[in-house]
């Protein structure tokens, strides 16, 4: 049926214009009653409405509903007396697929619960073995001792850890530019790195930021310092992958070295045991190889065991020296910790040492720092370290942890390093401050923290004792002062006065023969001594005495004495 209505109405209001609008009214109307009469077909009449798959049950729809009653239906089994039907051998899968028998059916359903099962066991293995995996390998250890004025640190990292996987040692060296290493601390190293344990390896130059010797870094031969004279001493050490340490000759290349099947090497000094042997001779490698200093020494034990010694050195404080070991004295101090050879240390090589000595296990520094007065850590070029890969947020998490704590220890060592500074005096002056705002000085306590003494360091230098609750000594500008009493002025150029009768303080005094009350007036000059009894002061003592010796060349001119009362004054003056 067409329906149509006039949208263009006549322009005039007229006689048209009345049958267009007649006209839209009669088509609205049988539109309407031609829509009314549909919906009643539709729903009472009509056989091809719709399609199953626009009408919905449950949560699907009316053809795929059929579709899974047909199979079930399908695959009825009636019983064998026909009297009524079980569903006993559907074949159709649990994901709606038909199969021709059970078999296949059951086959393709179990087989897929299997895969589901397997990869529900091998995440919930995989995330077990995460929690009980450590971000730190445990199996790493240390041990601290004390010889030779110096303390040491001993780290073992077996060759395997509990699972039997090599434990490896790895380099480490920052920054893009391989050839031009990246100078950080081995505390920073360790943060970056999530190490359990890193030590400081090669020697270098600081101002060309590059590495000594014959490099080798994971492979690639680096771009190294040659011609540095002492690198004509020194020799290399390779790191095989399964970790077996080796010394080469000075003289033999890194070319020659990876050809040999090393992937890395470092620079150092040398060997001090090779093959059970103790090899090093006094003076070798350096002139500092017999001084006292701090070391760093690597070394493998007969079951390929490593073992990094670290000791201390540089500091002279008293109650906490620190002297440093040379390599004859290393050497016997591994001997005390080790048996050399057979089921022992088979091999040992001296890294660089000094201040870069570092040992860092598991963020927290063992040894002492000695850069700035024992206050700073040094950054170096390289590394060697052992580590595990993160496998979960909370290795982080246990990482920061340790991180924190190692940061706690480099405040310590700051502190250290300001203690053993205050300890022993190494500057040419003391300051204290705020010296303008009253007493300064220094106190003396017994080991049990009481006072015993101090000194006075303000307008005057005093010597104070607790016990005797009084200064020993006092001295300023004009006087000194021992046990309450003061000292007389006794000058090598004696003070000269001009009125004799008034010396204020005991000492020796020039009087000139003009002098008041001179003892030769106008006959010679005298060295006069003067004391006060009573009183320090002359005009607060009771009485005086005073004896003079002249200048003068004649043996008419006698030694002269006089006497003072507060009651009759001076007396005159007697021969002596």
């Amino acid at each position: 049926m067409n329906f149509e209505i006039f949208t263009t109405m006549h322009s005039l209001f007229g006689y048209k214009f009345l049958k267009q609008l007649e006209s839209n009214f009669t088509t609205t109307k049988n539109f309407i009653d031609f829509i009314n009469d549909y919906r009643t077909s539709h729903k009472t009449t009509e056989k091809d409405a719709h399609l199953s798959q626009q009408i919905r049950h449950d949560n699907t729809d009316a053809h795929s509903e059929f579709l899974r009653l047909n199979g079930r239906i399908e695959n009825q089994v009636i019983g064998r007396i026909g009297d009524n039907a079980e569903i006993s051998d559907s074949r159709v899968s649990i994901d709606g697929t038909n199969f021709p028998i059970l078999e296949e059916r059951l086959h393709y359903d179990l087989t897929k619960i299997n895969r589901v099962a397997e990869l529900a066991e091998s995440l919930s293995k995989k995330h077990e073995n995460q929690i009980e995996e450590t971000a730190f390998y445990e199996e790493v250890s240390y041990t601290k001792g004390r010889k030779f004025d110096t303390s040491y640190s001993i780290v073992r990292i077996p060759h395997k850890d509990k699972k039997g996987n090599v434990i490896k040692l790895k380099r480490g060296i920052e920054g893009s530019d391989k050839s031009h290493p990246e100078p950080v601390t081995a505390t920073e190293f360790s943060r970056r790195s999530g190490a359990t344990y890193v030590s400081n390896a090669s020697t270098g130059s600081g101002s060309r930021v590059m590495l000594h010797g014959e490099q080798i870094y994971n492979g690639q031969i680096l771009d190294t310092v040659k011609d540095y004279e002492p690198l004509k001493t020194r020799w290399t050490l390779a790191i095989a992958d399964d970790n077996t340490l080796v010394s080469f000759p000075p003289g033999v290349s890194a070319t020659e070295i990876k050809a040999k099947g090393y992937n890395n090497t470092v620079s150092g000094f040398g060997p001090l045991i090779t093959d059970g042997q103790i090899v090093y001779q006094k003076g070798d490698y350096s002139t500092n190889s017999e001084e006292s200093h701090p070391r760093q020494v690597i070394c493998q034990l007969d079951n390929k065991d490593l073992l990094f010694f670290t000791c201390d050195g540089r500091v002279k404080s008293q109650g906490l020296l620190q002297k440093g070991m040379t390599l004859g004295e290393v050497i016997e101090t591994l001997k005390s910790e080790f048996p050399i050879g057979s089921n022992g240390i088979k091999f040992a090589y001296n890294l660089d040492g000094g201040g870069s000595s570092s040992s860092v296990l598991r963020g927290r520094r063992l040894n002492k720092v000695t850069d700035n007065n024992n206050k700073s850590e040094r950054a170096v070029l390289d590394y060697l370290y052992v580590g595990k890969e993160s496998k979960q947020p909370r290795d982080v998490d246990l990482k920061l942890i340790h991180d924190a704590i190692g940061d706690l220890r480099n405040d310590f060592l700051f502190l250290y390093g300001l203690y053993t500074s205050i300890n022993s005096i190494n500057d040419k002056e003391f300051s204290l401050g705020n010296g303008d705002k009253g007493y300064a000085g220094i106190v003396l306590k017994d080991s049990n923290g009481n006072p015993m003494t101090k000194l006075y360091l303000d307008k005057r230098l005093a010597f104070y004792s607790y016990a005797d609750k009084k200064s020993w000594f006092i001295a300023d500008k004009d006087k000194i002062w021992h046990n309450g009493r003061m000292l007389g002025r006794h000058y090598s150029n004696p003070e000269a006065v001009s009125d004799a009768n008034n010396i204020k303080y005991g000492g020796d005094y020039q009087v000139l023969s003009t002098a008041k009350g001179s003892p030769y007036p106008n006959i010679s000059s005298a060295l006069v001594t003067h004391k006060n009894i009573g009183s320090n002061d002359f005009t607060k003592a009771s009485s005086a005495f005073q004896t003079a010796v002249p200048f003068a060349r004649s043996e008419s001119v006698k030694c002269k004495r006089r006497t003072y009362t507060k009651k009759d004054g001076w007396s005159k003056w007697f021969d002596m």
